[in-house]
């Protein structure tokens, strides 16, 4: 189902993204799939056999050897996980998906996100199919790992227990696995349903439906200290991270104290819609986006970022990485998927940050334009960059 070229080779170039993204040299996805498996001396002769009868669409870097993605790791919990996360919300398989998948691979992306059982088993699909590729065998290589958002609410209202609903899912997903299962639960308004679940979560694992590592969704921060404390007795499980909405449209889970109790626990904090919802922080069509931040991101994009120039959609993911959250980027399209995953190896500067902030309070309080404040802040960043101050 794989839609790109099958050898699945690495590299650390645009250039080569928009090869693989654009290439079209097996007539269907399955096919490409099939061809990744193969021995390299197999794969060899199907790129002859493509090449002579497509000449004119053949990858100019079909023989190029796998390169080392660059990665830039974070932890949440006890996992080491890619600083962007990508979402396959959505995905059916089809040639524009397995391009997002390898672009983001290729990028350097390590955690991908599942919402169902269909999506679980594609990119466990799609997993395995890069575990046997030469890219996997590189020195230094990390492989991807997925997680699977599931709503257990059944099991507090007694119509399941945890484990009935994560075998479920499981067998639904044609007996693929998640590395982590993403628990979706009603905490109750002051964490009273969190004991009921942490005793599902634990007969969960004892029984082997689950890993010893999981992960909640929607959570408050005292309902995530809570199940932290009330697996205690059970150190062997561990809370990688709570998934909420957060970004310079939505910084509520920040104002609010949910992240900061969340690492204080040592829990890590996965950010949905991180450029806000319809991505508003970005997309100048949005009703309710704030055209002069967006200005402000372009300013900014060229500004930062080791002197690349960086993109709006790359500095305002990037802000979200730089308060020390994990962005979830939902795209089906390669190209998004590789620019968002421009916003790794960098992080903005407190005075960035800080004029970002100051514009996204400005917002919230209804103001419209720049700023009087802001852009003497942006200025004197301009002066800093072009002194060459760090």
């Amino acid at each position: 189902m794989l839609g790109a070229r099958a050898s699945f080779t690495t590299s650390a170039t645009s250039a080569r993204i928009r090869s693989v993204t654009s290439s079209r040299a097996f007539a269907s996805p399955s096919r490409a799939l099939l061809a990744m498996g193969r021995s390299k001396k197999e794969r060899g002769k199907q790129r002859v056999a493509t090449k002579s009868a497509t000449q004119a669409s053949a990858n100019p870097h079909d023989d190029d050897a796998p390169e080392l993605p660059d990665y830039d790791i974070v932890t949440m919990g006890p996992l080491d996980v890619s600083a962007v996360a990508l979402s396959v919300k959505g995905w059916t398989g089809g040639s524009d998906d397995a391009n997002a998948y390898v672009a983001a691979i290729d990028r350097g992306y390590l955690l991908i996100g599942a919402a169902s059982p269909e999506e679980l088993r594609l990119a466990k699909e799609y997993e395995g199919y890069w575990s046997v590729s030469e890219a996997a065998e590189l020195p230094g290589v990390r492989a991807p790992m997925t997680y699977a958002i599931v709503d257990v609410d059944d099991a507090s209202g007694g119509g399941g227990t945890v484990k009935d609903i994560l075998q479920a899912h499981t067998i639904a997903a044609g007996g693929c696995e998640p590395d982590v299962f993403c628990l979706r639960a009603d905490p109750g308004e002051d964490g009273e349903n969190v004991a009921r679940l942490a005793e599902g979560i634990v007969a969960a694992w004892e029984l082997g439906a689950c890993g010893n590592v999981i992960a909640v969704d929607g959570f408050n921060g005292d309902a995530v200290g809570k199940l932290v404390d009330a697996l205690k007795d059970t150190p062997e499980i561990k809370v990688a991270f709570n998934r909420v909405a957060f970004s310079l449209a939505d910084r509520s889970a920040l104002e609010n104290g949910d992240v900061d109790a969340c690492k204080s626990r040592g829990v890590g904090v996965l950010a949905v819609d991180p450029l806000g919802e319809g991505s508003r922080v970005t997309n100048v069509t949005h009703a309710e986006c704030d055209q002069a931040q967006c200005r402000l991101l372009a300013f900014l994009g060229s500004m930062v970022g080791g002197g690349v120039q960086k993109s709006p959609t790359q500095v305002g993911v990037n802000y979200v990485v730089s308060k020390g959250i994990v962005p979830e980027i939902e795209t089906r399209y390669g190209s998004v998927a590789w620019e968002c995953g421009g916003a790794m190896l960098w992080r903005l500067d407190e005075n960035a940050l800080g004029i970002l902030d100051e514009r996204a309070d400005a917002v919230a309080a209804g103001e419209s334009g720049v700023d009087a404040e802001t852009a003497e802040a942006a200025e004197e960043l301009r002066g800093e960059v072009e002194g060459g101050k760090p």
